[in-house]
Protein backbone atom coordinates (compact mmCIF):
# COMPACT_ATOMS: atom_id res chain seq x y z
CA UNK A 1 0.00 0.00 0.00
CA UNK A 2 2.83 2.47 0.93
CA UNK A 3 4.04 1.94 -3.36
CA UNK A 4 0.43 3.34 -3.82
CA UNK A 5 0.64 6.06 -2.09
CA UNK A 6 3.95 6.93 -3.73
CA UNK A 7 2.77 6.04 -6.84
CA UNK A 8 -0.26 8.95 -6.42
CA UNK A 9 2.73 11.26 -4.69
CA UNK A 10 0.80 11.06 -1.17
CA UNK A 11 2.83 11.89 2.24
CA UNK A 12 3.58 8.54 4.14
CA UNK A 13 4.03 9.66 7.44
CA UNK A 14 4.24 7.52 10.60
CA UNK A 15 0.58 7.52 11.40
CA UNK A 16 0.04 6.09 7.83
CA UNK A 17 2.44 3.43 7.81
CA UNK A 18 0.98 2.28 11.18
CA UNK A 19 -2.01 2.25 9.98
CA UNK A 20 -0.99 0.37 6.66
CA UNK A 21 0.49 -2.23 9.01
CA UNK A 22 -2.48 -2.59 11.50
CA UNK A 23 -4.02 -3.69 8.13
CA UNK A 24 -2.28 -5.89 7.15
CA UNK A 25 -1.97 -7.63 10.47
CA UNK A 26 -5.69 -7.52 11.07
CA UNK A 27 -6.60 -7.62 7.26
CA UNK A 28 -8.36 -11.63 6.98
CA UNK A 29 -10.59 -10.08 10.01
CA UNK A 30 -12.42 -7.89 7.97
CA UNK A 31 -11.85 -5.44 11.21
CA UNK A 32 -14.40 -2.60 12.13
CA UNK A 33 -13.42 1.06 12.20
CA UNK A 34 -13.33 1.31 15.98
CA UNK A 35 -11.00 -2.00 15.98
CA UNK A 36 -8.52 -0.50 13.72
CA UNK A 37 -8.44 2.79 15.73
CA UNK A 38 -8.33 1.02 18.95
CA UNK A 39 -5.09 -0.54 17.67
CA UNK A 40 -3.08 2.80 15.73
CA UNK A 41 -3.97 4.74 18.99
CA UNK A 42 -2.29 2.68 20.90
CA UNK A 43 0.54 3.57 19.37
CA UNK A 44 0.02 6.65 18.42
CA UNK A 45 -1.77 7.85 21.50
CA UNK A 46 -2.77 11.49 20.05
CA UNK A 47 -4.31 10.36 16.33
CA UNK A 48 -7.60 11.42 15.94
CA UNK A 49 -10.53 9.52 15.07
CA UNK A 50 -10.81 11.57 12.12
CA UNK A 51 -7.39 11.39 10.98
CA UNK A 52 -7.72 7.50 10.88
CA UNK A 53 -11.30 7.66 9.38
CA UNK A 54 -9.98 10.07 6.29
CA UNK A 55 -7.23 7.91 5.85
CA UNK A 56 -9.14 4.52 5.83
CA UNK A 57 -11.20 6.64 3.14
CA UNK A 58 -8.22 7.37 1.20
CA UNK A 59 -7.35 4.20 0.55
CA UNK A 60 -10.60 3.14 -0.11
CA UNK A 61 -10.92 5.92 -3.14
CA UNK A 62 -7.45 4.57 -3.98
CA UNK A 63 -8.98 1.09 -4.34
CA UNK A 64 -6.38 -0.16 -1.70
CA UNK A 65 -9.42 -1.16 0.33
CA UNK A 66 -12.76 -1.88 0.46
CA UNK A 67 -15.16 -1.28 2.83
CA UNK A 68 -18.59 -2.66 3.83
CA UNK A 69 -21.26 -2.16 6.67
CA UNK A 70 -22.41 -5.01 8.99
CA UNK A 71 -23.85 -4.95 12.30
CA UNK A 72 -24.05 -1.10 12.37
CA UNK A 73 -20.19 -0.80 11.53
CA UNK A 74 -17.76 -0.13 8.58
CA UNK A 75 -15.81 -3.20 8.09
CA UNK A 76 -12.63 -3.28 6.05
CA UNK A 77 -11.74 -5.50 3.47
CA UNK A 78 -7.61 -5.91 1.92
CA UNK A 79 -8.57 -9.08 -0.43
CA UNK A 80 -9.24 -7.21 -3.71
CA UNK A 81 -10.00 -10.42 -5.86
CA UNK A 82 -13.73 -11.34 -5.67
CA UNK A 83 -14.84 -13.78 -3.35
CA UNK A 84 -17.82 -13.91 -0.76
CA UNK A 85 -17.49 -12.86 2.83
CA UNK A 86 -19.13 -15.27 5.18
CA UNK A 87 -20.51 -14.12 8.22
CA UNK A 88 -20.94 -16.58 10.94
CA UNK A 89 -23.39 -16.84 14.45
CA UNK A 90 -20.79 -14.91 15.80
CA UNK A 91 -20.11 -11.93 13.80
CA UNK A 92 -16.95 -13.69 12.40
CA UNK A 93 -16.79 -13.05 9.29
CA UNK A 94 -14.24 -15.30 6.53
CA UNK A 95 -13.47 -15.07 2.77
CA UNK A 96 -15.21 -18.23 0.93
CA UNK A 97 -13.18 -18.49 -2.49
CA UNK A 98 -14.23 -22.25 -3.37
CA UNK A 99 -13.77 -22.20 -7.39
CA UNK A 100 -17.58 -23.29 -7.95
CA UNK A 101 -18.93 -20.85 -5.58
CA UNK A 102 -16.66 -18.03 -7.60
CA UNK A 103 -18.21 -19.08 -10.52
CA UNK A 104 -21.74 -18.71 -9.11
CA UNK A 105 -20.83 -15.27 -8.01
CA UNK A 106 -19.72 -14.00 -11.28
CA UNK A 107 -23.07 -15.44 -12.83
CA UNK A 108 -24.73 -13.71 -9.70
CA UNK A 109 -22.45 -10.06 -10.87
CA UNK A 110 -23.74 -10.69 -14.95
CA UNK A 111 -27.64 -11.05 -13.93
CA UNK A 112 -27.38 -7.91 -11.12
CA UNK A 113 -25.67 -5.67 -14.04
CA UNK A 114 -27.74 -6.59 -16.77
CA UNK A 115 -31.05 -7.00 -15.27
CA UNK A 116 -30.90 -4.52 -12.44
CA UNK A 117 -28.16 -2.27 -13.38
CA UNK A 118 -26.38 -2.84 -9.99
CA UNK A 119 -22.60 -3.44 -10.06
CA UNK A 120 -21.27 -5.61 -7.45
CA UNK A 121 -18.36 -4.56 -5.26
CA UNK A 122 -19.00 -7.69 -3.02
CA UNK A 123 -21.11 -10.12 -1.60
CA UNK A 124 -21.64 -10.71 2.50
CA UNK A 125 -23.55 -13.86 3.20
CA UNK A 126 -25.01 -13.94 6.66
CA UNK A 127 -25.26 -17.85 8.38
CA UNK A 128 -27.95 -18.74 10.35
CA UNK A 129 -27.08 -20.48 13.75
Amino acid sequence: MENLLKRHEIKTTPQRRELIRILEELGNTHPSFNEIYRAVKAVHPNISRSTVYENLKLLVELEAIKSFHYQGEIRYEMDPEPHVNLAGPGGLIRDIKNPEILQHLEDIMKILKKEQGINLKSLLVIASE
